[in-house]
């Protein structure tokens, strides 16, 4: 069906705005990964969940494929679509009156989570989970997860809501928590956006301390870096933990007959704890018994700046070749006790400029916190995430691919899981895989409420 013929029929059925020019659609064939190219024939941008029901009955009746799309930071083309209708979330983006008594604030599904942080702060709240970049939906990350560096203690944020407001493949519009429509619930969050959209949600909130105090450790060694992370996890002893691995080029090695860059790998860990002013943290109490190469800097913040850590890295991605590039970035969450050499074997093969200045990310946690199941992760007390976020030019990509599908399939022979926000090249085999013993209720739940195979199409290959 044309742009013309759609925009004629989904006029009438939407609050909000359509947009057919040849210039929005480009703006709408590609995602942050940059890798994959998709034209929709229309981009809708409704305000009401009642206007996304009237699309996606539209769509199933008329057999034409919709993908969601909020902030489009997926990198494998799972919020474009070919020839079909793109929800844009973001006109969803209203924020609701505060639940005190229930700690809840209730949102639409395009609200940013840096708006809902800033809106709470000044009453003195938090989201329980927050995720480093900030500039993202909330619909978009419940439908992935959401991991943050205090899912250690609060678990994804799919665990923090309490119930959402989900748009069917046919067009329903239904509530659904833990006692109210349980197996939608459970489908929707981490479900990749493939049974239904995600168009409100009640956010679990909680008072915080007006500062942070961050301690920038630095480790040069693997074991003592995830030996620390673990003893500050059992002891509960601070707040937040973030870590990852940064190379130090150090020349060129003959490999395989050619000459290959080679560096040696550093890893800082960054500790936090909140405080009340007129209760300031005792450092020597913080650190005792940890063992970094050295500390190399203390830093206070409000509650706000540390939220928005972040930001400044961005800003100079922004300012670089990097956020132009492509960004295939591959997340792992892997059993504790393969972690250290699984690490130090891909760390191995990378070659710094590999990374084409992104990073390599440590994500310790807790592997019993997180109730959500289709949020996979190995079994075990704690786990490990690791991602390599690199960005690269598209003309020098296909190497890099090649090497990332070999290591998301080396973490998966050492019991490990997907994160699958990013770059996923799976065989039906490995999705059969990754979802286990909840492969078959998936195929079956795809097939009763998304009969014509119409929502986020071309990503899981269902039976």
């Amino acid at each position: 069906m044309s742009s013309h013929n759609l925009a004629a029929d989904l006029r009438p059925l939407v609050d909000g705005d359509l947009f057919t020019a040849e210039n929005d659609l480009a703006a709408y064939s590609e995602d942050f990964g940059r890798l994959v190219y998709r034209k929709p024939a229309i981009v809708v941008q409704p305000s009401t969940s009642r206007s996304v029901s009237k699309v996606m009955e539209y769509a199933n009746r008329h057999s034409i494929p919709v993908s969601t799309r909020g902030e489009a930071h997926s990198q494998t083309g799972q919020s474009l679509v070919e020839e079909g209708i793109v929800i844009s979330t973001r006109g969803l983006n209203q924020i609701g009156q505060l639940d005190h008594p229930r700690s809840m604030v209730p949102c639409q599904s395009g609200v940013v989570w840096g708006d809902l942080v800033r809106h709470l702060d000044t009453q003195g709240l938090v989201p329980r989970v927050l995720t480093n970049n900030l500039g993202v939906t909330v619909g978009g990350t419940l439908s992935v997860a959401g991991i943050g560096i205090c899912s250690f203690r609060h678990g994804v944020q799919g665990d923090n809501v309490l119930s959402l407001e989900v748009v069917t493949p046919t067009g329903e519009i239904m509530r659904c928590s833990e006692s109210e429509n349980a197996s939608l619930f459970n489908l929707v969050r981490s479900g990749l956006g493939q049974f239904g959209i995600i168009t409100e949600a009640e956010i679990l909130v909680r008072e915080r301390l007006p500062r942070n105090r961050t301690y920038m450790l630095l480790y040069d060694n693997l074991e003592a870096v995830l030996n620390d992370s673990k003893k500050i996890m059992q002891e509960g002893r601070l707040d937040y933990i973030e870590s990852w691995c940064v190379p130090l080029p150090v020349g060129f090695k003959e490999e395989d007959g050619r000459k290959r860059a080679f560096g040696e790998w550093f890893f800082p860990l960054h500790i936090t704890r909140e405080f009340s002013p007129d209760q300031p943290p005792k450092e020597a109490e913080d650190l005792a018994g940890l063992s970094p190469y050295r500390t190399s800097h203390v830093e206070d913040r409000s509650a706000l700046d540390f939220a928005f850590r972040l930001e400044p890295l961005f800003e100079l991605w922004k300012r670089s070749p990097y956020w132009g590039n492509t960004h295939p970035w591959m997340e792992v969450i892997l059993p504790w006790e393969a972690s250290s050499f699984y690490v130090k074997t891909v760390l191995e093969k990378i070659p710094p400029p590999m990374l084409g200045g992104g990073h390599i990310l440590l994500w310790p946690s807790s592997g019993r916190t997180s109730k959500v199941p289709l949020f996979k992760r190995p079994p075990g007390e704690f786990v490990l995430g690791f991602g390599i976020l690199p960005g690269i030019p598209k003309d020098y990509v296909q190497p890099v691919l090649e090497a990332l599908d070999k290591a998301s399939a080396a973490s998966m022979m050492f019991g490990g899981k997907r994160y699958l926000s990013g770059w996923v090249r799976f065989s039906r085999d490995q999705w059969k895989q990754h979802w286990g013993e909840d492969w078959n209720r998936l195929c079956d739940a795809k097939k009763q409420l998304d009969p014509n195979r119409i929502l986020n199409p071309s990503f899981i290959d269902f039976e």
